[in-house]
């Protein structure tokens, strides 16, 4: 149950002011309700692939095969006004034997032990019987080594995304929001401490970008991926293609978890994303 706050009316006004500047379009995705598995081309985490049988099952680099973290079926976006395909696959597979889950800490677009693939077109006729004699992994059949504890078919809206303290760039819009609402100026610097501790708990709710989305602001539990790279690189991924974050049923089944309570981003540059390029793609995840 969400925390309760009793914001100053500053704080609100603020708060609503950042929401005013930074607010752009994001695909919500949520997990269907429910123990019926999803089909094999559904929109899901973890599960039986969907696969090309023209084509070769995705391997690690020790040659192994990998696993499905998430696939999402493009038709199931079809009536929202973006830059994803109108129809065809995307998947994330990680390696099946890694306990940071085919994450490379020092090449975070190295797609040596994750992979993103790109089926243009999705074949009707491959059953789940073809795809198992590859001898696949199931993710939620191999807890030591996998963020997904059970299978989930997803579901997506459209909403709007706000800029969250984490993201860079946010002391600049706080300062800006600041100033259009009380008249001070502040040095971006101490812009953390500008708020009392219960304003600002209330911000970071406000401005949560936790969540499993699409598009939006990504968030972290850490850091930034990007601060770490040279600023060309960090400008390139410039596009939030997939997030996915921890999450327990209100039973207090967990469906996914990333470490302790964490959360996992992929990034793509826009134009690649417009010519349904998933070739260079940022994998990272974090947890407290």
């Amino acid at each position: 149950m969400a925390k309760e706050h009793q914001p100053s009316e500053k704080a609100v006004k603020i708060v609503e002011k950042i929401k005013e500047m930074t607010a752009t379009p994001v695909i919500k995705i949520k997990r269907r309700e429910g123990d019926v598995p999803p089909a094999l081309t559904d929109s899901k985490f973890g599960g039986v692939p969907y696969w090309d049988m023209q084509k070769a099952y995705p391997t690690d680099s020790n040659g192994k095969n990998m696993m499905l973290i998430a696939q999402i079926n493009f038709a199931d976006l079809r009536e929202f006004d973006t830059d994803f395909p109108k129809e065809g696959m995307l998947q994330l597979f990680v390696r099946a034997d890694d306990d940071v889950f085919g994450m490379d800490f020092d090449e975070p677009a190295s797609q040596k032990d994750f992979r993103v693939i790109f089926h243009d077109t999705v074949c009707a006729d491959v059953t789940q019987e073809q795809v198992k004699e590859l001898g696949i992994i199931l993710a939620e059949e191999n807890e030591e080594y996998s963020p997904i504890f059970r299978t989930a078919a997803l579901s997506f809206s459209a909403g709007t995304d706000y800029m969250n303290p984490e993201v860079a760039g946010f002391e600049r819009v706080f300062v800006q929001a600041v100033k259009a609402v009380t008249g001070e100026e502040l040095d971006e610097q101490g812009w953390y401490d500008y708020l009392e501790d219960e304003d600002s708990s209330y911000m970071y709710d406000e401005l949560s970008g936790f969540a499993h989305k699409m598009l939006g602001y990504p968030a972290f539990t850490q850091s930034d991926p990007r601060e770490g790279m040279t600023d060309e690189e960090a400008r390139y991924y410039d596009t939030l293609l997939l997030q996915i974050d921890s999450d327990m049923a209100e039973d207090r089944r967990d469906y996914v978890l990333w470490g302790d309570c964490g959360i996992a981003n992929l990034f793509i540059n826009k134009e690649a994303l417009k010519n349904r390029d998933f070739s260079r793609v940022v994998y990272n995840w974090d947890c407290c």
